[in-house]
């Protein structure tokens, strides 16, 4: 059996006053050592195929889903669902190989663009095929491709996404399947929001795709992340809380704000999915502790970390204990740990790109505005360039007069989501 998950945490700031309440950043990093065996994939692909898709944009679709399938070790699964004004299974869950591939192969060929984007009977029948072989012994995703907003079965505009989430969010907590979602074409026609929203719940990506020629790169790019996968089913829970959970960040390799926290007691659980080879996750807890009674100066637990995981069919687990000063020491007070300071500005540029997207919804130029300049200085201070550029292009559109387009927010998420370092 090979070395567990290493946890390492650490503080903003190590030390606490004796009096009043007191806001503490706990950073816990856990990486996968590399001895790890990869698990082989359970994997679902789900297309859209309605009208919209017709001509070049189903002819990239087929093609990424071809060459996908073709790079399957043998020992994965596979399952292919599309949907337009209903959902079809043209592949049910079956061993990747050449008869497979055949089958897929002549299915996809066969497709043609036509009718509405019912997604929501898409999302049922690919969750059936794939639930079916869930299990620790593998690996379950869902890659999902849409260039268009989910409808209902008369081809109005879905407004309720809720029922979407809730089910990509309950696949996960109860059988691990994981989501990524792919937005092709212009951001214009489609929810990049909502796609990146069920990522989330999903704990996937959302990859933004507006150059049909690249589609394919980007499902091979993915692939090749989930093909990395060594650990399923973790779980990361804080015990012996010693104050309020206001937040919970993922914040690398990317962003991700947790909502609906599972909080019993003194105690909040979390699942994390699954963890690539030689890829730490790091995630940001804040917790607002109270006044200490009698407050003495000396060290206090503050919470206690554990991470849990299947190894071989066996439940392992790793624990840290969390630990603080009280002190009144003016000069300890003042300290900070840069690295924490950083990932916590880092979701703050996270907030302000949601921010910016309610702004740019609401058609209020001058929120707009204030909240590009506040980004736009987060960014420059992270380093972030790309980032940069791109917001300045926006400011540049609303001084002319013009309006910040979904194609320049979809760039723009993609800049703010990824953090590019730990430590």
């Amino acid at each position: 059996m090979a070395d567990g998950l290493r946890l390492r945490t650490a503080l903003d700031k190590a030390y606490r006053p004796l009096q009043g309440e007191f806001l503490t950043t706990v950073l816990v990093e856990l990486t996968p050592p590399r001895a790890l065996t990869r698990l082989p994939l359970n994997l679902g692909l789900l297309l859209d195929t309605s009208e919209s898709m017709n001509g070049e944009k189903l002819r990239r679709a087929r093609e990424a889903a071809t060459a996908l399938i073709a790079a399957l070790s043998p020992q994965d699964l596979v399952t292919l669902v599309v949907f337009n004004s209903e959902a079809r299974t043209l592949l049910h869950s079956a061993p990747a190989g050449a008869a497979t591939e055949q089958q897929a192969a002549e299915a996809l060929r066969h497709l043609a663009a036509e009718g509405v984007t019912s997604l929501l009977p898409g999302i049922e029948s690919i969750f059936y095929e794939v639930s079916r072989h869930a299990g620790p012994d593998r690996t379950s995703f869902v890659l999902l491709l849409s260039d268009g907003y989910p409808t209902t079965v008369n081809g109005y505009v879905d407004e309720d996404r809720d029922p979407y989430v809730r089910r990509v969010d309950r696949e996960m907590h109860e059988r691990g399947i994981s989501l990524t979602c792919i937005g092709l074409g212009d951001a214009a026609n489609y929810d990049q929001g909502f796609l990146r929203r069920l990522a989330d719940s999903g704990n996937g990506q959302f990859l933004y795709c507006p150059e049909l020629t690249d589609l394919t790169a980007q499902f091979g790019a993915e692939f090749a992340r989930i093909q990395r996968t060594v650990l399923n089913e973790v779980t990361l829970t804080a015990r012996h809380l010693g104050g309020e959970v206001r937040r919970l960040w993922r914040v690398y390799p990317e962003k991700k704000l947790f909502d609906d926290l599972d909080l019993r007691g003194d105690a909040l659980s979390v699942p994390l999915g699954t963890f690539q080879e030689g890829q730490p996750q790091a995630y940001l807890l804040d917790i607002v502790t109270p006044e200490p009674p009698a407050a003495q100066p000396g060290r206090a637990r503050l919470l206690e970390v554990e991470a849990t995981w299947l190894d071989e069919g066996r439940a392992r687990q790793a624990t840290v204990p969390v630990v603080y000063e009280l002190t009144d020491n003016e000069r300890a007070l003042a300290q900070r740990n840069p690295e924490v300071v950083r990932l916590a500005t880092e979701c703050i540029d996270a907030l302000l790109e949601e921010q910016l997207e309610s702004a740019v919804s609401g058609g209020d130029r001058a929120r707009q505005t204030a909240v590009l300049a506040r980004k736009k200085q987060l960014t420059k201070r992270l380093g972030k360039v790309e980032a940069t550029r791109v917001l300045e292009e926006m400011e540049a559109t609303l001084d002319q007069g013009g309006q910040i387009t979904q194609d320049a927010l979809a760039r723009s998420s993609q800049a703010t989501r990824p953090t590019e370092r730990l430590g």
